[in-house]
């Protein structure tokens, strides 16, 4: 867990922007992912899950849980980084600016056409050249997928599929894709679909979304809560706790 977290290395929405910039001007295939409480709490149960992790470029931080863990056990000061909220800030922007193409895959299937149809009523002049449901055989329908992403020539590809099914998906795929930057967007899409509620701008950075969050899914996300931030909350203080006796 300490390691995983000590391995961010996009601090805040300045880098992230760069680092978008910087892949898609030199033409550099960089894989962005983001770290929750729930995405550690994962990683701690399967050790492969981790690995996959840390073969991203760009881990971000995801979860106020995570700025705080990473100050007490780093002592440095982070901001969370929330795909969602980047892409209609300013990434959405950023990728019209550039002409650049994207492919959609992720969500159930009625809420990534949901999804396209309304970026494309909204953006016209972004370029979404194709999109999948994210609900196919990993085993039996990958190459397909891939295949229809590569004929896409898609040069950004956003997968929405829930962790640690897209990171798993997409590190075991990433030589044979093609595409620029590859994002794990977690529920991204059900948001763009407006299947979700975002929270409030005021909550962002209060500590206090997952509260919005649960309030919406109460059966699928007060375990998720209960036993991921309690794990980070624990091993956290232990590692801050066995670092002071030392």
């Amino acid at each position: 867990m300490i390691y995983l977290i000590s391995k961010i290395n996009i601090f805040n929405e300045n880098d992230y922007k760069e680092a978008i910039e910087s892949s898609l001007k030199n033409r550099q295939k960089k894989i962005l992912f983001y770290l929750n409480s729930q995405v550690i709490y994962e990683s701690s149960k399967n050790l492969e899950t981790e690995k996959y992790l840390l073969d991203a470029d760009y881990l971000i931080a995801d979860g106020y849980s995570i700025i705080w863990a990473y100050k007490k056990l780093l002592n440095k000061k982070i901001e969370k980084v929330v795909f969602t909220y980047s892409y209609l800030k300013f990434i959405r922007n950023l990728f019209i600016k550039n002409n650049s193409t994207i492919f959609y895959l992720g969500a159930s299937e009625a809420n990534i056409m949901k999804a396209v149809r309304m970026e494309e009523e909204n953006f016209p002049n972004l370029k979404i050249v194709g999109y999948h449901h994210g609900y196919f055989d990993k085993n039996i329908e990958s190459d397909k997928i891939i295949k229809l992403i590569n004929q896409s020539n898609a040069e950004v590809l956003i997968v929405g599929m829930g962790c640690p099914i897209a990171e798993k998906w997409i590190i075991k795929n990433k030589d044979r894709l093609n595409p620029l930057l590859i994002f794990s967007v977690g529920g991204f899409f059900d948001f763009l679909a407006k299947d979700k509620i975002s929270a409030p701008k005021w909550m962002y950075n209060s500590g206090l979304e997952w509260v919005f969050r649960l309030i919406q899914e109460p059966r699928r996300l007060l375990k998720r809560y209960l036993f991921a931030n309690t794990y980070l909350v624990y091993h956290t203080i232990l590692k801050v706790v066995f670092r002071s006796t030392n």
